[in-house]
């Protein structure tokens, strides 16, 4: 069940970065301020739910840890290379 719930706020928390992916040619921008971070894991708590299995305490621990792991991947893929679209069909 914790692993739903973990791939559940994985899915909610990340989705805004892929559809906000910013175009090749735009410089890259300065790691995330912690007053935005807070606001995400204030946002992530508002989730909790005595439903869910889990205690306030844990779902919170869980949002930062998410939290965290989602800015190393941001931080990690800075420096990557940008390239083309991938074709489909492999032609």
């Amino acid at each position: 069940m914790r692993i739903a719930i973990t791939a559940l706020l994985s899915l909610v928390l990340g989705g805004g970065a892929a559809l906000a992916q910013s175009s090749p040619t735009a410089p890259a921008k300065a790691p995330l301020a912690k007053e935005s971070r807070a606001a995400r894991v204030a946002e992530c708590m508002q989730l909790w739910d005595a439903a869910t299995h889990m205690t306030k305490q844990e779902w919170a621990r869980t949002c930062e840890r998410i939290q965290t792991r989602l800015e190393s991947l941001k931080i990690e893929n800075m420096d990557l290379p940008k390239s083309g679209r991938r074709k489909k069909g492999g032609a």
